[in-house]
């Protein structure tokens, strides 16, 4: 009779440490779960997050072309391009404005050959490691043609690279 109850309760034990790894098994299972759909859920946000940051660029004074919306102004580019200490005041990576169409030749700006070329680098830190974000724009400046002046706009798409330790 004693060995029938020392079965029984040895039995108990056992069901009792089987139940409880399974809980605990269970217990990880979501938490793994759980813990991949937030981590896919933190980069949606800090994409999106870099989505809105280049259109607050695209917005800003410093960008603007007066008058169109998302509009960006070249020539301003040009200006900011000479000078370096706008390089940590928006606090990301790089800078970059690509026109789109219609199509030159791939030819970085320069106040040589400017507004003949298609990629006007505001500034890009090399070496750091960073995401970029991007939306279209409309590059726009002044031009003339037989004397008489006319907003001249190009589709374009503003690249901005954010600094790593943000994602």
């Amino acid at each position: 009779m004693d060995k029938t109850g020392q079965l029984k309760i040895q039995q108990m034990v056992f069901m009792i440490i089987a139940v409880a790894l399974f809980v605990i098994l269970a217990v990880l299972f979501f938490f793994s779960i759980k813990t991949a759909n937030l981590y896919q859920a933190s980069i949606e946000s800090e994409r999106d997050k870099s989505i809105g940051l280049v259109i607050k660029l695209a917005s800003s004074p410093e960008f603007s072309y007066a008058g169109i919306t998302n509009g960006v102004d070249s020539d301003k580019l040009m200006a900011l391009k000479k000078q370096p200490e706008y390089r940590d005041y928006w606090g990301v990576n790089g800078i970059v404005v690509k026109k789109l169409y219609p199509e030159y030749p791939n030819i970085e700006c320069n106040t040589g050959n400017y507004p003949n070329c298609t990629e006007i680098i505001l500034f890009k830190k090399e070496g750091d490691i960073a995401q970029s974000a991007s939306s279209y724009i409309s590059l726009c400046r002044k031009d003339n043609t037989g004397g008489r002046a006319y907003d001249k706009c190009e589709l374009a798409l503003m690249i901005i690279q954010t600094r790593e330790n943000e994602f």
